[in-house]
């Protein structure tokens, strides 16, 4: 019976947590990829993200991303999955000016 208790424990746990994602508009938001950075980058990502929306604009410099991007040494993994979600959301890093 103890196995079954397991499952069913995993199991509600699973759907607790879906459930909680489901009613909770900031993560209803956000791509299943976001969660999957480490805490630092997540919070360069939505820095990034907000200046988007605040400047109402669809792309951003590189400088923007260096003056996001954590106080470390920052792997091309971490950068990889910045791009990938920012392309995901239609948003683009260029040379030069975000406004021109």
């Amino acid at each position: 019976m103890t196995e079954d208790d397991d499952a069913y424990t995993r199991r509600q746990a699973i759907i607790d947590r879906l459930l909680a994602e489901a009613l909770d508009p900031l993560r209803a938001s956000r791509l299943p990829s976001h969660d999957a950075l480490s805490d630092d980058m997540r919070l360069a990502l939505d820095s990034l993200l907000l200046k988007v929306d605040a400047m109402k604009v669809r792309r951003l410099t590189y400088e923007d991303l260096e003056q996001a991007l954590p106080p470390r040494d920052v792997t091309a993994e971490d950068l990889e999955a910045i791009f990938w979600i920012l392309s995901e959301l239609g948003i683009a890093i260029e040379d030069g000016d975000a406004m021109g």
